[in-house]
């Protein structure tokens, strides 16, 4: 009981600060390497992400081999997400609904979170699976680079 009531406490001690980090949105510097991400999936320009991630960088998807690392990790995740998707015979993959959630930042690092929708065509059959991408990312020479992207489905 005690416990419960410390822990508690310290949650409503910290919602404060969360709720101003929430409510500051990302500077563009933050949204730019996301913002071409979406761009570059929507688009299916698999070289608009190079550079866009750090040579530490990892990606998390759904598809084997779940997880690609270092500065090529965008682009290798996308030919993964082509292949898949022309076996499935899907059509017309598109990132819709893009909404911004959580974001913080500190001097060098960013964390953000967005909710979007994915959709196409699976033969003549409509399809969408909404999810969460997550992201980090490093303050570079003064770029901001993605250090992490990971798509979840929402359950």
């Amino acid at each position: 009981m005690c416990l419960r009531t410390i822990a508690a406490v310290a949650v409503l001690a910290l919602l404060p600060g969360v709720a101003l980090a929430a409510s500051k949105p990302p500077p563009a510097a933050i949204l730019d390497p996301i913002d071409r991400v979406i761009h570059a999936a929507n688009t299916d320009d698999t070289a608009a992400l190079g550079g866009l991630f750090s040579g530490d960088a990892i990606v998390v998807d759904e598809n084997p081999p779940f997880i690609w690392r270092g500065a090529a990790a965008g682009s290798s995740w996308w030919r993964v997400v082509r292949s898949v998707t022309q076996r499935a015979k899907i059509r017309h993959l598109m990132a819709t609904n893009i909404k911004l959630g959580e974001f913080a930042q500190s001097a060098t690092g960013a964390y953000l979170v967005q909710s979007l929708t994915v959709t196409g065509f699976i033969g003549s059959k409509p399809f969408a699976e909404s999810g969460t991408m997550t992201y980090t990312l490093r303050e570079a020479g003064g770029r901001w680079l993605i250090t992490s992207m990971v798509w979840t489905t929402k359950p």
